[in-house]
């Protein structure tokens, strides 16, 4: 098992016609290997249709951070590769994901693009943020309350966004993936019973902290 944190990655969805799956792979190789020569390279992933009639692959490709995708993004290199694909294959979808809320609610789907509507993530970002707050206030806040308030927030505020980003939220939205993704019409009833969870969750901690924090 490889784990890596990747600072920025793209999504790129191609449509390919399964006659042209296999181009399409030693076509995916030669991008892969020309990207192992860039700095900050860190992997490609590649995952095949859901089922067998389908045509849509999506190819992930990460980099240390934003400037390192960028600079492969607009490399000459690249762009000689993605002329062979467009010639040989077709048309593609890419979307950029630096770090950032967007990146934790997004993974490797037929389109890159759906995210959930905006007041879920709020809803799943306060229910990680609101305990991880309080406990660090609990703990860290007690040893940093005689730096004074820029400072103590400071801290807080870095190890609150590091808990999140690497502890908290993935195990959030792989919880909630399934409420996440429940946005049709016929999925309303999922909706609001996720909402309901969540509610319920809130209140508990807040009962739970009151008796804590007096």
């Amino acid at each position: 098992m490889t784990v890596r944190v990747s600072r920025a990655s793209s999504v790129i969805v191609h449509r390919v016609p399964s006659a042209a799956a296999d181009r399409f792979l030693a076509l995916q190789d030669g991008l892969t290997r020309a990207a192992e020569a860039f700095p900050g390279y860190q992997g490609t992933d590649v995952y095949p249709p859901a089922d067998a009639a389908g045509v849509e692959w999506v190819v992930l490709i990460h980099f240390a951070d934003a400037a390192a995708l960028q600079g492969w993004l607009t490399s000459p290199a690249r762009a000689g590769w993605v002329e062979k694909v467009r010639a040989e294959v077709g048309e593609f979808r890419l979307k950029t994901l630096p770090r950032g809320f967007g990146s934790w609610f997004t993974g490797p789907a037929s389109d890159p693009d759906a995210l959930p509507p905006g007041w879920k993530m709020v809803l799943i970002v306060l229910l990680g943020l609101y305990p991880t707050v309080i406990l660090l206030t609990l703990t860290v806040g007690r040893v940093t309350d005689p730096l004074g308030l820029a400072v103590g927030m400071l801290i807080g505020n870095a190890l609150s966004v590091s808990i999140l980003q690497y502890a908290v939220m993935p195990g959030l939205t792989r919880v909630f993936g399934p409420w996440l993704r429940a946005n049709a019409r016929a999925r309303r009833t999922t909706s609001l019973a996720g909402v309901g969870v969540i509610l319920l969750l809130l209140a508990g901690l807040t009962v739970l902290f009151r008796q804590v924090t007096g």
